[in-house]
This record gives C-alpha cells, structure tokens and sequence, in this order.
C-alpha cells in the first residue's frame, strides 16, 4: 500500500493518491486523524482520492461502508478517480452510500471541474441531507 496526500491550501483541496493495495481501515482512519490535526480536513475543502494505481484488496460494499462511516464528513465533496471497471463498479457503490458527497470519474479534469462547482450550493444542500440522517 502506498498513500500520499497533498494538500492545496489556496484551492482548498485534498489531493490523496492510492496505490497498489487499498488502505485497510486502520490505516485510513490513521491518515484521515493525522490530516485533521493537521488542518487539512475541514468542513471547506474539497477531496480528490486518485485511487488509477489501486490494483489490489478493492473495498466490496460492507467495507465501503465502513470505511465512509469511519471517515466522517468533513470533507465537503470527495471525487474518486479510477481506471478500471472493477475500481468504477466499487467507487460507484460509495456513491450509492454518500449520493450527495462522492462521485467516481476516470478524467481527472472533470473531477476536479465538479469539486469546485458551486461550492457554497453543494455545501448546504449537502448539509441538510445530512442533518436528516441525524
């Protein structure tokens, strides 16, 4: 497994690049708390999870599950990158779990035209549906 995460205060992005392997979810919940410490997780920034490189140990839906229970909602919207059938089909049930905060694209410039169009709508439509989960 390989993560690396880099953060664009002026865009207020998360760029995180997986791969070989998924994270297990320890290992996510342990980057995830160093990035919140660090600032770089909050309600303002947008996330792009590259995960093209991820050839190994794709979440199926219970652990896709876990895993966005686990890592909360302070990101305001998340886009996965993928490359493959198998990661799109796996990124597309993250979708089903999160409709309003992730969506899976394969071009990266549509991803991040997505992450930041009309950030303030998004944010509170966003949450709203969440505060009805509550």
């Amino acid at each position: 497994m390989s993560v690396e995460a880099r953060f664009d205060e002026d865009r207020r992005l998360l760029h995180v690049t997986v791969a070989d392997t998924w994270p297990t979810l320890p290992e996510i919940v342990e980057l995830r708390s160093r990035l919140i410490l660090a600032g770089r997780m909050r309600p303002d920034v947008v996330e792009l999870v590259d995960a093209r490189l991820v050839s190994r140990a794709i979440p199926n839906i219970s652990q896709m599950k876990s895993i966005l229970q686990a890592i909360g909602k302070p990101s305001l919207k998340r886009a996965v990158l993928v490359a493959t059938d198998v990661q799109h089909a796996a990124g597309s049930l993250a979708e089903l779990l999160d409709p309003y905060g992730v969506r899976v694209f394969r071009d990266e410039s549509v991803a991040l035209a997505w992450l930041f169009d009309n950030r303030r709508h998004t944010s509170a439509t966003r949450q709203a549906a969440f505060a009805k989960l509550l």
